[in-house]
């Protein structure tokens, strides 16, 4: 089995160098890919990571810490089972991180690696973790555009290989994915690698490409279990080659076959998961039932149904061309799947993945951006081989239809794809460290970690510091006293964010109004969420921007917001089509929003802390009339 493996990877590789060879656009479009997926990777480095790309370095970090700490076999047992679960990110991230864990070697401070938060390491272990990791990605994202060209050539031809590929560079929703340190492109690169070799075995009956395929789809699953689905592509291959062989009976019964796959599969997934390998199979078995559990509660976002939930997010990940052309190459392989050739065949695997995927999700209560993205090379080859054979017939009509999908999809992703540019919070932290002093305390009023800004060697007041330290049962009331107790803290600065103004009714700044955020079984609103019942927290919001205590605008980043602004919760047809054309809408939930809800607004205390007048007394709102100093 060795030498099939390493005969496949061998031919893997000249493959490739054939392609370069043979088609000179290839080696341009994944340029491309390259400069999209890469944009400005480093984006925010280090005050920000989003909460995957967090827990994907602090496990390996941490990992690396305690068993440094007392290394020895003892120590493999805590150092893996954190608690998160890490599964094969741990392997690849530990790969992408050893220049980080050499340098620390040789200062002597493996050990203080240990911790769980950023901010108990060094800045540039910090720095360089986000930046190998964000990096990896990369490559792995190019990987992805490189093997959607090949699954599209060996369906057709190397046109709607081009094509394919180049509509999976331009989906905006990959290459948001592709700037974050995470499981989900690791995943999907294992999947393209399943659904390659389950093409080739329909076409071929390699049982090697078979097996293969199916050891890749066990690490597929060890990265995140929705990959699942790759179970489901390698037994459609295996019907597919059984229709396609005369002795059908004898085709389809094959044990010894059937029996390898499965255990090769099981292998790789036990492999890919450290955490089995130590603790045995009921840890995964635990989680399993843990994610399935999440997927059917409310976790935060509009209490919308679940159709909604996919159409958003599928129009804000394509924009509003691309969908329709999604929508157009669906119907299309539809129309084909009673034929016998390799488009057709093709087309079932896609068609399966998808059809699977969707099925899965219309049983949750909301899905996001990641959770879709092993979809979008999926259409992407089913819009290339409608586009592609409709270019065979009518030329004409073709060309046209081609290009402007390839304009506008193109506009749409590389736009959106340029606000990794231009970070508000970036701009925020930067002015601070300019113009803080070194005693400054900063207050802020978000919890995540994506929603502030948080510069490196400031003092931060914050409600997490306080639950972390008391372990509050009651979040949210404790949360609304300690903000109205402010005046005692008296900090240096505050930091007010979009979702801070939200609090405030666009009709009256006095007033809030209720919304219908997700909640089952009693569970009370999310207290990483705005709570726009809160009266009083609206009340001291509206008193900080009016004049109601000592503070003053200092700074302000990001297009301001209409004040007050109104919460992003509509789900009609109109929140829709503007979801579709906008590429920076709102996404509920993913950490990577750009544009508005990066809005920073720092005041600065100019006096005393208490409250010195009557704000409904006050000739204006200091937000208004304040002169910003930058």
């Amino acid at each position: 089995m060795r030498r099939r493996a390493t005969r496949l990877l061998v031919r893997a590789k000249r493959r490739f160098t054939a392609d370069c060879t043979a088609d000179p656009w290839m080696k341009y479009i994944l340029l491309l890919a390259a400069l999209l997926t890469g944009f400005f990777f480093w984006h925010r480095i280090p005050g920000f990571a989003t909460i995957d790309e967090r827990w994907r370095l602090i496990d390996v970090l941490q990992a690396v810490g305690i068993f440094a700490t007392d290394p020895g076999l003892d120590s493999i047992s805590p150092a893996v089972l954190t608690e998160r679960f890490a599964g094969a990110t741990l392997y690849l991230y530990g790969i992408a991180l050893v220049p980080v864990f050499v340098a620390v070697a040789v200062s002597g401070q493996l050990s203080g690696l240990a911790g769980v938060s950023p901010r108990l390491y060094p800045e540039w272990v910090w720095t360089w973790s986000l930046l190998l990791g964000r990096f990896t990605v990369v490559v792995i994202a190019v990987g992805c555009v490189y093997l959607t060209y090949r699954i599209g050539t060996a369906t057709r031809d190397r046109t709607t290989g081009r094509l394919a590929a180049v509509l999976l560079t331009l989906t905006f929703g990959f290459l948001v994915m592709a700037h974050e340190v995470g499981e989900d492109v690791p995943a999907m690169f294992c999947l393209l690698v399943v659904f390659a070799l389950a093409l080739r075995y329909v076409e071929t009956g390699d049982e090697t490409a078979f097996l293969t395929g199916c050891v890749a789809g066990g690490f597929a699953i060890a990265f995140k279990l929705t990959a699942g689905v790759s179970v489901v592509v390698l037994t459609a291959a295996y019907l597919l080659r059984a229709r396609n062989t005369r002795n059908e009976r004898g085709a389809v019964f094959k044990p010894r076959l059937v029996g390898l796959g499965a255990a090769f599969g099981a292998g790789a997934v036990v492999i890919g998961h450290p955490e089995v390998l130590v603790a045995g199979p009921d840890v995964l078995v635990a989680r399993m039932f843990e994610q399935a559990s999440q997927k059917t509660l409310g976790l935060g976002g509009p209490a919308a149904p679940i159709w909604w939930w996919l159409l958003r997010n599928y129009l804000s990940s394509l924009g509003l061309p691309l969908f329709i052309a999604s929508l157009g190459g669906v119907a299309a392989g539809v129309v084909r799947l009673r034929e016998r050739s390799t488009e057709a065949h093709a087309t079932v695997l896609a068609l399966a993945g998808i059809a699977v995927y969707l099925i899965a999700y219309s049983r949750w209560e909301y899905v996001r951006l990641h959770h879709l993205l092993p979809t979008f090379p999926l259409l992407a080859l089913l819009i290339a081989i409608w586009l592609s054979r409709l270019h065979s017939r009518n030329r004409n009509l073709a060309r046209p239809l081609i290009a402007a999908l390839l304009v506008t999809s193109g506009t749409y992703a590389v736009v959106g794809d340029f606000q990794y540019a231009t970070a508000p919070r970036d701009e925020a932290a930067a002015w601070l460290n300019a113009h803080a002093p070194d005693d400054a305390t900063m207050e802020v009023y978000r919890i995540r970690y994506r929603d502030a800004v948080f510069p490196r060697g400031m003092e931060i007041s914050s409600y997490q510091r306080v639950i972390s330290q008391t372990g509050s049962s009651d979040r949210q009331r404790t949360r609304t006293t300690w903000m109205l107790d402010m005046p005692r803290r008296c900090p240096t600065y505050i930091q007010l964010t979009y979702w801070d103004l939200t609090y405030l009714n666009a009709a009256s700044p006095s007033q809030t109004q209720p919304v219908p955020w997700v909640a089952q079984r009693g569970d009370s609103e999310p207290p990483w969420m705005p709570n726009f019942s809160a009266p009083r927290r609206t009340e001291y919001i509206h008193n900080l921007l009016t004049g109601g205590y000592s503070y003053t605008v200092a700074a302000e980043f990001g297009p301001r917001p209409s004040l007050w602004p109104q919460p992003r919760l509509q789900t009609s047809p109109v929140d829709l089509l503007h979801a579709g054309v906008y590429p920076w809408t709102i996404t509920y939930g993913d950490d990577q929003d750009l544009r508005a809800e990066q809005y920073t607004l720092i005041l600065e205390r100019t006096g005393s802390c208490e409250r010195t007048r009557d704000p409904k007394r006050s000739n204006g709102s200091r937000l208004e009339t304040s002169t910003m100093r930058t």
